[in-house]
């Protein structure tokens, strides 16, 4: 199982740590953060973003076509209520590329990477609470 750990680190600061790397995640002072990292909707934006960056350049390797200099540009709106992000739209742009009529394949294969597919067929997430009890 993959795993990555979660640290609080005071104020609205934490520490993600995986295979040895090291994220801060914060919020903006104007929400009561230092803004010392990316808050939790932008790591999510950009985990989605990566992913599917690297869907795309590998098949962009495989179809030998020139990835360098692709961008990807996410923005997102949040529902009513602002509990969840409502709308997420996304323009990958591959300026040295003649796609040609790969354009759908492109498109298809961004569609299914991993980060997306989670999306679109969420997972059963089990959570659990350990603290000092208090009797």
């Amino acid at each position: 199982m993959n795993e990555v750990n979660v640290k609080y680190t005071g104020c609205m600061g934490f520490q993600v740590q995986a295979n040895g790397h090291t994220l801060t995640v914060d919020l903006s002072k104007e929400k009561g953060g230092s803004d010392q990292g990316m808050n939790p909707q932008e790591v999510f934006m950009a985990s989605l973003g990566s992913c599917i960056g690297v869907y795309v350049t590998r098949y962009c390797q495989n179809a030998k076509l020139d990835a360098d200099d692709m961008d990807i540009h996410l923005d997102w709106s949040l529902s009513d209520d602002k509990t969840k992000i409502k709308i997420i739209n996304i323009k990958i742009e591959l300026p040295n590329a003649d796609v040609g009529r790969r354009k759908d394949a492109l498109l298809q294969v961004a569609h299914h990477c991993l980060i997306h597919n989670t999306i679109q067929n969420p997972p059963e997430i089990k959570m659990a609470l350990s603290a000092r009890d208090i009797s």
